[in-house]
């Protein structure tokens, strides 16, 4: 593992807004049931199921799938994007910070080399 310095932001110790319980279960949702592939499999094979059965089923089905779980399912979705989102911007921040610190740092040394006799002395 790499040497940690300290003009390097660490993404482990992001500063993050506290999670309340109704995160935690839209988390779990969306990774577990949304992003499932027991999910994916479901919403594919169950309307060739039903296809055959009476249309009251047809119905059940169709209220079932694209009202109810919508009204659940979205919003947890772009709760989960929304969260993404929050992480790639705060390593976008800790990128840049990083790179004008080595650019600053680079610019200082062209400097030393480029006019040795221009720098001031250091104790040391």
């Amino acid at each position: 593992m790499a040497k940690s310095h300290p003009a390097v932001k660490d993404p482990r110790a992001w500063k993050r807004k506290a999670e309340t319980k109704s995160d935690h279960i839209i988390k779990w949702v969306t990774d577990h049931v949304l992003a499932s592939a027991a999910m994916f499999y479901l919403a594919f094979i169950l309307p060739l199921v039903v296809l055959p059965m009476p249309d009251s089923a047809k119905l059940i089905l169709a209220v079932i799938s694209s009202n109810w779980i919508q009204w659940w399912a979205l919003p947890a979705l772009q709760r989960s994007a929304n969260k993404a989102d929050e992480e790639r911007s705060l390593k976008a921040e800790a990128d840049h910070e990083t790179l004008v610190h080595i650019a600053t740092k680079l610019d200082r040394l062209e400097s030393i080399m480029l006019h040795p006799s221009q720098q001031e002395p250091t104790d040391g």
